[in-house]
């Protein structure tokens, strides 16, 4: 609510001389009270029409706050819209970030993370046009500029020049409101419509009384608003140093410091530094990063991240009570910050006595009592089985961080076996499940997370209804819009961008996943995995030297594990590194048990046709995964294997190792083998349960399903249906270069060659391109193909010739390469007998 504060009104009435009508008297003004739910930067126009702006297709109509792509409005928050019309005023320059920070953001101290991520929301935003421009544009070291030409429209005013009215001009901050008055041509009938006030002494002096009260009564109640959001000034980072003392168990000690973790993960004041990035950052200073910090080292370390505080703790033991303490100090003089004291009875109140401790230290730090009150959820609400919970999910949480999942999984099932209420350990569970992609298992975990979710703190609680949605429903959209608000209530979680990151990925919006995966890892830049995806993204958007070059940065980290060398292998496979590649194949060789390269190495030979590799190299990779306890992704490898041989032409081995794994209907692959396998009916009914299961599903009823049927009318030789099928799916085609090479296929067979071409460029061409599918190949053989149909013999040739270098080492009798040999034969026997 935005009210006027009648000690700090300023009024500055501008009279002209002279008018037909006179001077409006003052008592003819009418001052309005306007409510608004935002503090806001923005002028509050209060009377006055403003001109609605038009650029590449959106409309914003400023009066209204809204944004409008055609007919669909764009739902931004009041921040990012301020953001918007704050670069459309200042149009003319650069506008530095600094200027950004104060002007959206007065009497404020924020992070440049704010400013970056309202920028990459608004980005978001303002996607929907075909010209490509980009509208926000970032100039590097001076901050952003407004690039998009604009259109003003100005509104109907109904105008007559015989007297005057007066338009208040209202700007908003937290604690003042400035008004100013001016005047404008206006009619007799508007000032009709002005009230006036009688001359009458007791009149007056009723209503005076009357604001009087009211001012007191609204200042009273704003001053009260006040003291509940008063924080002690900006954000705080803190370095959580083990405690000294002890409980008598190791585990239990680093379980408390976990625990007081947890509590103040919660805060969007207070923000924990992750125990990796502490840990790293000892290493670099030469220290042991298992020995208790000394107050130098800890204040070093501190510096070092760039964070303000650090929280010393005690536990002091008397028989089966105890005494915990904590203290926040300054890392900049060392002063005394704040202070706190718990007493517990029992080793069982321990995690109570940390929330205790955690509130406490939050409200001396400076964080406001509303948001305490808000962002207060217990880690353990009741009296459980949760001391010996937590020790278990610490344990798993540092078998996670060094990218052991499977050993993190078994961990995390006796926590949730010790504590069945515990609602943050169901929600690990279910992502350490889903990155050994055991996708039953995950959403199983995540189910019981859901129904557990309004018992944990306020991130947690976010991240598993992102996740819910991302897995259970399958509405990307959903989990997208989730990600987001969660980044907006705490834009320093390095969870909350992993999975916009993750989300993006699979709307195939690789950019954008890009853009959140380095967010990322600027914030957790010693988690192994977070190099990996962003490794991955970066190979997606055609830049596979930064991709090599994130996997040396964590091997040089120290991260040389599988999935790191894999994007490694990868990368170097993209950019012919021969040298490279070869040394990410010793590595594995001398790792027996590594998976990710071995996988990679099938889905290369599938690439480049070599078929009888893949008959050699599938079982014992597959043999390796069930060793290790990885049925489920084991058999999602083999569907995944049959499914692209027979894409790739090799049909009887493709169905043979297609049923060598067992059918999971929800399982995307199992589905789209079906269709391929020439089981249409099986398919058919798989997709149409899943729509009814998942009616809000984004990759069932947008993506998968569309693209079975595409199959489906391409095998019953009905082309134009399956382009017709294949248009449902082009808001997500960043996904997977099968859509594109497809498309193809299905123009070629309907007699459209230009459009098949147009398709197949897209494959070969598109920044998305990758470069160990089998869909590359396929797609030059297909552009040759529509080349030749439409008389085009030397480009045709030279598609041809492509395909014939990529599958050079082919199996001879590979059905696309037989047919290919074919095709070119003729059409160089074509351009003979023509000469």
């Amino acid at each position: 609510m935005v009210v006027f504060d009648m000690l700090l009104l300023k009024r500055k009435i501008l009279r002209r001389q002279g008018g037909k009508h006179g001077l409006i008297p003052r008592a003819n003004v009418c001052l309005v009270f306007i409510h608004d739910p935002i503090d806001s930067l923005s002028p509050l126009m209060l009377l006055e029409m403003q001109p609605k702006i038009r650029f590449e297709g959106y409309l914003i109509d400023r009066p209204a706050w809204r944004l409008q792509w055609q007919d669909e409005t764009i739902v931004l928050n009041r921040r990012t819209f301020d953001l918007l019309l704050f670069l459309i005023d200042h149009r003319d320059r650069v506008v530095p970030k600094d200027e950004l920070l104060q002007s959206l953001w007065r009497d404020q101290f924020v992070e440049e993370s704010n400013l970056t991520q309202h920028v990459f929301l608004l980005r978001k935003a303002l996607s929907r046009h075909a010209s490509g421009q980009k509208i926000v544009e970032t100039v590097p070291g001076r901050g952003y500029r407004f690039t998009a030409p604009i259109e003003v429209e100005p509104q109907a005013v109904e105008e007559t020049a015989t007297s005057s009215q007066i338009f208040l001009h209202a700007s908003a901050s937290v604690t003042e409101i400035t008004i100013e008055e001016e005047e404008i041509e206006a009619d007799s009938t508007s000032l009709a419509a002005l009230p006036t006030v009688r001359k009458d002494g007791r009149t007056r002096w009723a209503l005076g009384s009357l604001l009087i009260v009211v001012g007191i009564a609204i200042a009273g109640w704003f001053g009260w608003q006040h003291w509940l959001d008063r924080t002690g000034g900006a954000p705080v980072d803190v370095v959580i140093a083990p405690s000294a003392g002890s409980t008598g168990d190791a585990v239990l000690d680093s379980a408390l410091v976990d625990a007081l973790r947890m509590d103040l993960s919660q805060s969007p004041f207070v923000s924990p530094v992750a125990p990796a990035r502490v840990r790293a950052t000892l290493t670099e200073m030469k220290q042991d990063p298992d020995a208790a910090m000394t107050t130098a080292v800890a204040a070093e370390v501190c510096e070092r991240t760039n964070s303000q505080a650090v929280l010393h703790g005690n536990v002091a033991r008397f028989g089966q009570h105890f005494l915990l303490t904590e203290e926040a100090t300054s890392c900049v003089n060392g002063s005394m910050l704040a202070e706190a004291k718990q007493e517990v009875a029992t080793a069982e109140g321990l995690p109570h006595g940390i929330d205790k401790l955690a509130e406490k230290i939050r409200r001396d730090l400076g964080e406001s009592r509303r948001s305490i009150a808000r962002f207060d959820i217990p880690l353990f609400p009741g009296r459980t089985a949760s001391l010996e919970a937590l020790k278990e999910f610490t344990q798993a949480q540092v078998q996670s961080n060094q990218g052991k999942y499977v050993d993190a999984i078994e961990l995390m099932k006796k926590a949730v076996a010790a504590d069945p209420g515990f609602a943050e350990a169901y929600y690990d569970l279910a992502a350490y499940y889903g990155s050994v992609l055991a996708l039953t298992a995950e959403r199983d975990a995540l189910l019981k997370a859901y129904s557990l979710r309004d018992t944990a703190s306020e991130p947690v609680r976010l991240g598993i209804v992102a996740l819910y949605h991302s897995a259970i429903t399958q509405d990307l959209y959903e989990a997208e819009r989730n990600y987001r608000n969660w980044i907006e209530l705490y834009p320093r979680s390095a969870q909350a961008w992993n999975g916009l990151s993750n989300v993006e990925r699979e709307l195939g919006h690789h950019q954008d996943a890009l853009t959140a995966a380095e967010h990322t890892l600027e914030l957790r830049p010693t988690v192994a995995g977070l190099y990996a995806n962003l490794a991955f993204e970066q190979m997606k958007t055609d830049n596979p030297k930064g991709a090599l070059a994130t996997c040396k940065r964590a091997l040089a980290r120290g991260m040389d594990i599988d999935n790191i060398r894999e994007h490694c292998f990868q990368a170097a496979y993209a950019l012919h590194d021969d040298a490279e590649v070869q040394q990410q194949r010793e590595w594995a060789a001398a790792h027996p048990d590594a998976v990710y390269i071995r996988f990679d190495e099938v889905i290369i030979a599938i690439a480049e046709g070599r078929f009888s590799d893949v008959q050699r190299l599938a079982p014992p990779l597959n043999a390796i995964m069930r060793q290790r306890g990885l049925a489920e992704p084991a058999d999602g490898f083999l569907r995944d294997t049959g499914t692209n041989l027979i894409e790739s032409g090799d049909v009887a081995e493709g169905i043979r190792i297609l049923r060598s794994a067992p059918v999971d209907l929800k399982d995307e692959t199992s589905v789209l083998g079906l269709a391929r396998a020439g089981d249409i009916a099986a398919a058919e009914n798989a997709v149409r349960a899943m729509q009814a299961e998942f009616p809000q599903g984004t990759l069932w009823n947008d993506y998968r399903g569309p693209e079975i049927q595409a199959i489906i009318a391409l095998a019953t030789h009905k082309p134009k249906d399956a382009i017709i099928a294949l248009e449902r799916v082009r808001p997500l085609e960043g996904r997977d270069p099968v859509i594109s090479m497809m498309r193809g296929d299905a123009y070629l067979a309907a007699g459209e060659p230009a459009q098949a071409e147009a398709a197949y460029r897209k494959v070969i061409e598109g920044p998305d391109q990758e470069p160990e599918a089998e869909e590359v190949p396929l797609s030059w053989l297909g552009l040759g193909r529509a080349l030749a149909a439409q008389g085009r013999r030397p480009a045709a040739l030279e598609a041809y010739q492509h395909f014939l270098t990529l599958w050079a080492h082919a199996d001879s009798n590979a059905m696309h390469l037989v047919e290919a040999k074919k095709e070119l034969g003729s059409l160089q026997n074509f351009g003979h007998l023509n000469n």
